[in-house]
């Protein structure tokens, strides 16, 4: 039994003969025979009773009748949910992300131009986005990247770049710039080694041969800031992380290679299909709108 010998019974049944049943299907009548005969022949039953007057449905035909319009109907159903998930008039993003700053105006973005598309942020440190990402846990991720990630694709959103993050009463939090020679010894308060900040601040320490005091390891922006607001050593940030809190102010570092790529990736396959995909091209369009404006 397949689709076609279904849909080619209920046409039958529903118009009583072969002749007006092809009419409706859009096909000749012979095509409409041999598909009830081969169901017929396959189960050794008879469905119809052929005469001058068309096709009468045996007691088994006129007992098959409801059961085949309930297979055709949760078909179109089918069919229907495929085709809004293919325009986009349902459907879930699960987003992973480093950080709420640039996924927030993607999302905002997806909101507008796909109001039925229910979207879930996770946010955590850019080891895990990107675990999230290559796991399939998350359909996509916004994270700063390092490093290559070449099994992933991407559209860049935004660059950043490491700054201090100090209290207001700090000495230095009135120059323009704090060098790294200047941070041997200097007590810091650090994301966890998953973050992409800390990393970078690590390396760029460890190129100028410097070493921080650790004075605590936090594992989020918000117990950085409050740390560093009650005087437990300077913060190592991405400065739109900084936030407006009036007891902290930020200072640039005087290095190389702190700045990092804020991108949206995917699994290349997810990147291609419905939401995900609807997502990058936004991306792309924003883009496309910084470039020439």
């Amino acid at each position: 039994m397949n689709l076609p010998s279904l849909r080619a019974l209920d046409a039958v049944l529903a118009t009583g003969g072969f002749g007006r049943a092809a009419e409706r299907l859009n096909l000749s009548q012979p095509a409409v025979s041999a598909q009830i005969l081969a169901l017929e022949r396959q189960y050794g039953v008879e469905l119809f009773r052929r005469g001058p007057a068309g096709a009468a449905p045996t007691e088994l035909g006129q007992e098959l009748a409801p059961h085949v319009r309930r297979i055709l109907g949760l078909l179109r159903d089918l069919e229907h949910l495929l085709l809004q998930a293919r325009n986009l008039d349902r459907g879930r993003l699960t987003l992973a992300a480093d950080g709420p700053f640039a996924a927030m105006p993607l999302l905002r973005r997806l909101r507008d131009r796909h109001p039925a598309i229910a979207s879930s942020l996770t946010t955590g440190n850019t080891a895990a986005t990107l675990v999230a990402v290559r796991s399939g846990i998350a359909d996509a991720g916004v994270v700063s990247l390092i490093e290559a990630a070449p099994d992933l694709a991407r559209v860049r959103l935004e660059s950043d770049r490491v700054v201090l993050l100090l209290p207001v009463s700090h000495p230095w939090s009135a120059r323009a710039t704090v060098s790294m020679a200047e941070m041997a010894g200097i007590a810091v308060v650090a994301r966890e080694e998953g973050s992409a900040t800390f990393r970078l601040f690590a390396a760029a320490c460890a190129r100028s041969g410097v070493r921080p005091e650790l004075a605590l390891r936090l594992g989020s922006r918000e117990a950085m800031r409050e740390a560093v607001a009650a005087g437990f050593g300077v913060g190592a940030v991405f400065e739109r992380e900084a936030g407006t809190d009036p007891r902290l102010t930020t200072v640039a570092l005087d290095g190389s290679d702190l700045t990092a790529d804020t991108c949206l990736v995917a699994l290349p396959e997810r990147a291609e299909l419905g939401v995900v995909r609807a997502l990058f091209q936004l991306a792309e369009e924003a883009q496309a709108a910084l470039r020439t404006s």
